[in-house]
């Protein structure tokens, strides 16, 4: 068991040394990093943060497990639009998953990844209708940018109390830009998301639908100061 002296000891390091960080062109999992001084850097990382709105709402109905099945189905919906569209989940936060898409067609690839899910949802939506159930609402938020990452926890082979730590402006945009979205402008990215995907030669048109432009931008004022961002309502069918 470890002493008060030996946990400040440990302490005290992580706030001296220094550290020494490499580029990758995957997104870690737990096992590729240590507890040593050490974090990875990813380049042009695409971030994908989705929440569900007023969930405590929703998922406080304890009649016949509905919370349980609700939550259930938009996180296997989640899940599997965010792996067909090789994404890379990497967190779950309660009713939220952060998620990460890199290489070719990255930024158009985390958008329809978007546009699949609001289109699971809102077939959820119509069976929790008919049960007379409260619909699910949910903002997804997607940004670009450098991500660092490191390891944080217990040393040891307890993996429950390990866990990495996700550092970058990409993922506070990408998870900032969720809280402001709910139905029907669910989907809202950031200025270079935009930019990225009108320059990716996606064979899947996601910025128009007939010619019409089916994105829409406005300038809001955010943590990282007033910045365009662009918002839509389309969707995928299922």
């Amino acid at each position: 068991m470890a002493t008060n002296s030996d946990i400040f000891g440990k302490i005290k390091e992580y706030l001296t040394e220094s550290y020494v960080h490499s580029g990758t062109s995957v997104i870690p999992q737990k096992g590729d990093l240590t507890f040593g001084n050490t974090v990875k850097t990813i380049e042009h990382t695409k971030v994908l943060y989705i929440d569900m709105r007023k969930s405590r709402e929703i998922l406080t109905d304890a009649n016949d497990f509905w919370s349980i099945k609700i939550h259930k189905a938009f996180l296997n919906a989640v899940i599997y639009c965010i792996e067909r569209r090789e994404g890379h989940i990497r967190s779950f936060n309660g009713d939220g998953i952060l998620a990460f898409f890199i290489n070719e067609n990255s930024a158009s690839r985390a958008v329809r990844a978007a546009m699949d899910i609001k289109g699971f949802v809102n077939e959820i939506n119509s069976i929790l209708e008919m049960n007379r159930k409260k619909k699910i609402d949910f903002g997804v938020g997607i940004a670009q940018g450098k991500i660092i990452v490191a390891k944080s926890g217990k040393a040891g082979d307890n993996q429950t109390k390990q866990d990495l730590i996700w550092i970058g402006k990409a993922l506070y945009l990408a998870v900032e830009l969720s809280e402001i979205a709910e139905n029907p402008k669910n989907i809202w990215v950031s200025n270079n998301i935009f930019k990225s995907v009108n320059n990716e030669k996606d064979p899947l048109n996601i910025l128009k639908n007939n010619d019409e432009w089916i994105w829409y931008y406005t300038n809001k004022t955010l943590n990282n100061g007033y910045q365009k961002v662009f918002h839509t309502t389309w969707y995928f069918e299922v």
